[in-house]
């Protein structure tokens, strides 16, 4: 099946239908008054198959990373994406295009990584913003997002109405 989707902030995907989009995370500053947050870039999580970051500026559509997270610790590479590409700290000389985390470093230098992003991070000016779908592995990491010293904010699920092509019925599911 083919399918031409148009996309966050209008980007157009062509072809077969492979992954679904299972979390926006915005990256900026937040607002000293109110709250929220002014974004600079973004990430999605897409997953099926197999996981896929994508890292985008808001105000250039063109400039795309990608990267094939590890399955254990998508919050701990989302974080790396963060601090290697927006801030262009260490890293950036890997091509990481469709690349694995499993196969750009092992176990040791990803934790010593993750490690490191979590003390360079400290007195940033930084607000990331987790937008987390039903069916997200990252519902399963929550609680490493306050390992990260940055401010955040996590939405997650609250209600859910969606038809099931595959039994013909609507279904409900409140998560409260």
């Amino acid at each position: 099946m083919h399918l031409t989707i148009i996309g966050f902030y209008g980007s157009i995907i062509k072809g077969d239908i492979m992954a679904t989009l299972t979390a926006f995370i915005f990256i900026g500053t937040s607002h000293p008054n109110h709250g929220g947050i002014n974004p600079s870039h973004y990430i999605t999580l897409s997953e099926n198959s197999r996981p896929c970051l994508q890292l985008k500026m808001i105000d250039n559509e063109q400039e795309i990373i990608r990267i094939i997270p590890t399955v254990e610790n998508m919050i701990d590479d989302i974080y790396f994406l963060i601090y290697s590409f927006i801030f262009k700290k260490k890293y950036t000389n890997y091509d990481f295009h469709l690349k694995e985390m499993y196969e750009l470093f092992d176990a040791d230098e990803r934790n010593n990584i993750y490690n490191e992003v979590k003390t360079e991070l400290q007195g940033m000016d930084i607000k990331v913003v987790f937008n987390i779908l039903d069916g997200s592995t990252l519902l399963d990491q929550l609680d490493k997002i306050k390992q990260y010293p940055n401010n955040y904010e996590v939405t997650t699920p609250i209600f859910r109405k969606e038809f099931n092509q595959w039994s013909g019925k609507t279904e409900y599911k409140d998560y409260r």
